[in-house]
């Protein structure tokens, strides 16, 4: 498959998922899941794994219907495009729970800002003031349409955001704090289970990202960091060869691995998401701890 085949594939895919009516956990969002594995695929784009490409096909399949998102913009009338609207008027009716404000706000935002997509990191922001709920949801959905960024994408993504917003009661924007610990080591060493590794990565991409809401994104990040008292705990270390192969030839050993997982028939998405976790850790932690990395990506391939 050609990559601009490929390209063309996934950024479909990502829409779809960005599309559709999605009522779960946002830690289990589809858009997660295929941005995971566009990430995945991109160790063999010129060669992608037949095995991945059908299973994100058959998933996408598998999506309920898309949203009528269109109908926000269509009960917006010239009239109130051209009224003063702030984002502090998005932010108080998602802070209050007002979904009928928010999107009233949202499209008048839209519609005036000639469709930017600036205003996806206003609602990012704002969805991470739930780090826990919310932090793996947003980094892989502003990656998701960074992958594509067209101008007639932004309102779908936009929905896809809010639309997670409202499935939780948002506590109050934080304090930003300074943050003691600046070693992602030793963050990741003491990450017990998935859900630490998963929200680790996705924290540590967004605050070594260049987003102009940085500053925001950092504030509640930081907060988490220092609230979220991770202990250390005992870990075992195994042969990190595969790995280290991994990381002077670029192999396709992530890919490998996905496969394996998807052929394995059990708990496929939770286990495909973290595996994309620890590919990025594989190239973001000291050497000196991937005997540590693979004993955790052992764990996670035998938990079946």
């Amino acid at each position: 498959m050609a990559i601009s085949k490929l390209e063309d594939s996934l950024s479909a895919d990502l829409l779809n998922a960005a599309s559709c009516i999605y009522n779960g956990n946002s830690n289990s969002h589809p858009i997660i899941l295929i941005n995971s594995l566009k990430n995945i695929l991109g160790d063999v784009r010129s060669n992608p794994s037949n095995i991945i490409l059908d299973f994100i096909r058959n998933h996408t399949n598998k999506l309920e219907d898309n949203r009528n998102d269109k109908i926000y913009l269509e009960k917006t009338t010239k009239e109130e495009i051209g009224l003063t609207v702030f984002i502090s008027d998005l932010e108080d009716s998602c802070q209050s729970g007002d979904l009928t404000n928010a999107q009233k706000h949202l499209a008048r935002i839209y519609l005036a800002s000639d469709s930017s997509p600036a205003i996806l990191q206003n609602l990012a922001e704002i969805a991470l003031q739930d780090i826990e709920e919310n932090v793996l949801f947003v980094y892989h959905c502003l990656r998701a349409f960074a992958f594509s960024p067209e101008k007639e994408r932004v309102w779908v993504f936009l929905q896809c955001i809010i639309q997670m917003l409202f499935n939780k009661t948002l506590p109050k924007p934080h304090v930003s704090k300074f943050i003691k610990e600046t070693d992602i080591n030793k963050y990741f060493m003491n990450c017990k289970n998935s859900k630490d590794l998963n929200n680790l990565s996705a924290s540590w991409r967004l605050i070594e990202s260049e987003y102009t809401r940085l500053p925001g994104f950092k504030r509640e990040i930081s907060y988490w960091l220092n609230s979220n008292t991770m202990k250390k705990i005992d870990i075992e270390e195994i042969n990190a060869d595969e790995l280290k192969l991994y990381l002077n030839k670029k192999t396709d050993y992530f890919v490998k691995l996905a496969e394996d997982i998807i052929e394995s028939n059990y708990d496929i998405i939770s286990r495909l998401i973290t595996l994309e976790s620890l590919r990025y850790f594989t190239k973001r932690i000291d050497k000196k701890y991937l005997p540590f990395l693979a004993y955790k990506l052992q764990f996670l391939l035998e938990n079946k």
